[in-house]
């Protein structure tokens, strides 16, 4: 058995490690502080008012604030070394926060609901001008924290979950102005539970997927980035190997990935050679192997050596 980790290439100068995210921490403490302020000023502008909008986006806003916390404890829990209790350390912390996260989002979305269908019966007068300085606010606090994370969410399902967070809540923002400004000129106060609605609505289809994928990967699913076929054609592709079979991926934490698979050689493999013994080669072909499997985003891999092909492969579909 080989257990694969870390692997140099002479003259390649591309990378395959998963990527640092160092410079997502500053992101975290400013978009934690921004939020905890704009939260403040929504609910404290929201109650006065006596506007759902307000309240139900700063109840969303405080909800981010959470998210953040959350994901931050997730990525800094990652980093630990390992135990003997948990040998793998605590990488998949980050996933059980982007999990939570996502829950948090549909529980928040709920009590959004409930409120809006409790305020059409009894509705309550607004003032237009208020919401719409204190939304426009919110725009510009969301827009920019999200934008801190923009980066960074391409690479982890953790801090995706907090961009997704903070892009929604522009987005609400941006549809509280436009609530804010249709009372302000018709007096129509229905619009409020209206908007609070399709606030919840985007809320939820905007946190479908990402639920999905933290149930996926806290399961130990194959991460939806992952091609099982993929990556099996591509070990066919080497030479010297006759088949590959028992092969399973699954997420160690929201940057990092691992591969079982086991491995049955061509038969001239060995076969005397003068120049390198079967031990040799199948060394030199480990090294072929965690190159190919790090190109599929495989940063863990441990391989397994048979002996021939009578183990029926597994079905993967």
């Amino acid at each position: 058995m080989s257990h694969s980790h870390t692997h140099n290439h002479t003259g390649h100068s591309h990378e395959h490690a998963p990527k640092s995210l160092e410079n997502i921490n500053s992101a975290f403490y400013i978009g934690i502080i921004l939020n905890i302020i704009f939260t403040v000023i929504e609910f404290v502008y929201g109650y006065s008012t006596n506007s759902l909008a307000l309240l139900s986006d700063a109840t969303h806003n405080l909800s981010d604030v959470g998210s953040l916390i959350l994901a931050l404890i997730g990525m800094k829990l990652a980093k630990k070394t390992a135990t003997l209790s948990y040998t793998y350390g605590f990488k998949k912390a980050s996933l059980l926060a982007s999990l939570i996260n996502s829950v948090l989002l549909v529980a928040v979305a709920g009590g959004i609901i409930y409120e809006a269908i409790e305020r059409f019966t009894t509705p309550s007068s607004l003032t237009g001008t208020t919401i719409i300085v204190v939304s426009a606010i919110g725009v510009l606090i969301n827009t920019v924290s999200a934008f801190l994370f923009f980066k960074g969410q391409k690479d982890d399902i953790n801090v995706k979950g907090a961009f997704l967070h903070l892009l929604v809540d522009a987005l609400v923002s941006v549809g509280v102005v436009v609530a804010g400004t249709i009372i302000y000129f018709t007096g129509w106060t229905i619009i409020d539970p209206i908007i609070s609605l399709v606030i919840a609505v985007v809320v939820l289809i905007s946190t479908w997927n990402l639920f999905n994928e933290s149930i996926r990967l806290v399961l130990d699913g194959v991460p939806s980035s992952i091609k099982i076929k993929e990556i099996k054609e591509s070990l066919l592709e080497i030479e010297e190997i006759e088949t590959v079979h028992h092969m399973h991926v699954w997420a160690l934490s929201s940057t990092e990935n691992a591969l079982t698979v086991h491995i049955v050689l061509k038969k001239y493999i060995f076969e005397n050679n003068n120049i390198e013994t079967p031990l040799q080669r199948w060394e030199r072909l480990k090294l072929v192997i965690r190159h190919k499997l790090l190109h599929h985003s495989v940063h863990h891999a441990t391989l397994e050596l048979d002996a021939d092909d009578s183990l029926e492969d597994e079905k993967v579909h």
